[in-house]
């Protein structure tokens, strides 16, 4: 049980990590300009890539932290349906909320560069300073 806390509180920090500050009024009625990654679109393309990375990584370090025995199809079940277990409770919401206005072409290349949780959480901190 605590195990499972100490992981889900590991996860939010690094979606949390990910996005950059909210913008306020003031900034949030400009009209979209470009971005590093071309478009707006292009931007929210890459947010949800790096949100399924992060869910990729935590489900493969928990099948192997248990020990479980998955075939190639298991696996994508499962990440799946993680993926749509954390969406139900809400997990991504905050960082659905600030991923587009915060992520930059550096947060993005370190977070899909990323192998590991703790790499992940490292990359996060790092390229949020």
């Amino acid at each position: 049980m605590v195990r499972s806390c100490i992981k889900a509180l590991s996860f939010s920090i690094a979606l949390l990590g990910c996005a950059g500050p909210t913008l306020h009024s003031a900034t949030a009625d400009l009209p979209p300009k470009d971005t590093p990654f071309g478009t707006e679109e292009q931007k929210m393309l890459a947010c949800l890539d790096l949100r399924d990375h992060i869910v990729s990584l935590y489900a493969d370090e928990y099948v192997a932290e248990n020990n479980l025995s998955l075939d190639r199809a298991e696996r994508v079940a499962f990440r799946s349906g993680w993926a749509e277990e954390l969406a139900r409770k809400g997990t991504f919401d905050r960082f659905e909320q600030t991923c587009v206005s915060g992520l930059t072409p550096h947060k993005y290349e370190c977070g899909m560069a990323s192998k590991t949780t703790d790499g992940l959480v490292a990359c996060m901190k790092f390229s949020s300073r």
